[in-house]
């Protein structure tokens, strides 16, 4: 049964098709919005206009979300012929978001500049493609930076005639 929903959520929400994840930009492009504005603000020594920003959603919000930032991907593709292969997978949705899932990202200042954490369930992740577990927050810009300058909404829900 496990199985059943992740092969579900791998098609419809994570990396059964690109759409998936890129259904996400509009979120992805305003969290690193408000994440520019604070580093901005720290770095001139302002006072922070916000300390904290929540935002509500649901699973299949998160998902999405997470894939785009390429948590949680196995080599081999999910699929109904290869669940005796995949009994290591990485992507098991009960438990990357079960009920009251939460993501949380943090900059913290520090001496050499500002650092960004990522949390996912109260739990540190480290994000695909850095080593340090709360990596320089320009170095996460540079690592999504395809992202950060393309995942236009427009473009990507555009129909081609």
């Amino acid at each position: 049964m496990e199985y059943a929903a992740d092969l579900k959520q791998y098609w419809k929400r994570t990396y059964g098709h690109d759409i998936n994840s890129k259904s996400s930009c509009i979120l992805f492009h305003d969290l690193f919005h408000r994440l520019d504005q604070v580093v901005d603000q720290i770095n001139s020594d302002g006072a922070l206009s916000e300390a904290v920003t929540v935002q509500v959603g649901h699973a299949e919000t998160l998902l999405p979300l997470l894939s785009l930032l390429d948590l949680f991907k196995d080599d081999i593709p999910l699929s109904s012929t290869n669940f005796a292969t995949q009994k290591k997978r990485i992507l098991r949705s009960g438990n990357i978001v079960p009920y009251a899932a939460n993501l949380l990202v943090v900059l913290y200042k520090c001496p050499e500049g500002i650092r960004m954490g990522v949390r996912l369930n109260e739990k540190s992740l480290t994000l695909p493609g850095l080593t340090d577990p709360v990596p320089m927050y320009e170095d996460v810009k540079k690592r999504y930076g395809a992202l950060l300058e393309g995942c236009d909404q427009e473009t990507v829900c555009k129909i081609n005639n």
